[in-house]
Order: C-alpha cells, then sequence, then structure tokens
C-alpha cells in the first residue's frame, strides 16, 4: 500500500513538471515565473521527497525509476534554462537556477538511495 501511494505521487509529481516546462514553452498558464516555479516546481520537489520517505522501507523499481526521472527532468530543464540565457543572467537568477539543479540533484540522489536500499533488502 506504501508503494502504491508513493507511486502515484511521483506521478502526480511527474505530472506537474511536464504542466511547468510546457507552460515554459508555450505560455498558456497565466502566471509569473515564480508563482509557476514555487506552485508547480517546488510542489512536484516536495510531493518527490514524500513519496521517498512513505515508500522508505518497501523495495521498489518504480519509485527508484521516478525519482530518477523527475531529478533529471529538474537538472535538465535547468540546464536548458541556463544555456539559453546565459548572456544576460543575473546574480539572483543565476542563484534561482543552481537552487533549483540543487534540488533536482537531490531527487537524483534518493533515487540512488532508494536503489542501494532496495538491493540490501533483497540480498
Amino acid at each position: 500500500m506504501k508503494t502504491r501511494i508513493s507511486i502515484i505521487l511521483l506521478f502526480i509529481s511527474l505530472a506537474l513538471l511536464m504542466i511547468y516546462a510546457a507552460d515554459v514553452q508555450w505560455g498558456f498558464l497565466p502566471l509569473s515565473p515564480s508563482v509557476r516555479g514555487g506552485g508547480l516546481g517546488g510542489s512536484a520537489v516536495i510531493l518527490s521527497i514524500i513519496a521517498f520517505a512513505i515508500s522508505l522501507k518497501e523495495r521498489s523499481s518504480i519509485v527508484v525509476i521516478l525519482l530518477l526521472i523527475n531529478g533529471g527532468l529538474i537538472v535538465g530543464g535547468m540546464a536548458a534554462v541556463y544555456s539559453q540565457d546565459s548572456q544576460g543572467t543575473t546574480k539572483g537568477h543565476l542563484q534561482t537556477i543552481f537552487g533549483t539543479m540543487g534540488l533536482g540533484i537531490l531527487l537524483i540522489v534518493l533515487g540512488i538511495v532508494k536503489i542501494v536500499m532496495t538491493r540490501r533488502r533483497s540480498v
């Protein structure tokens, strides 16, 4: 049951990240970048961390895969934003980009921790 809840939370998180990316590309939501980042991106990170905590003692490769995908999307998206705006970035803008990349890296690390924990439980 805990694994199912975690998977559902991670799919919601993935959906939020996809909506975030689509809105950055096409701008269909009337949100400022800070509200979009906090509301969609921040919620996705929080849901992913909660999903990891819920499934901490459970074996699940799906949870691992979804954590790695969510973290990879965040890191990749922020790398794309940085590469597009690298000439006109300000110090505050860079802090936001690299801080957000740090959250993506955190999700990737949680996925790796989950891999190690899953392998230890299966041995």
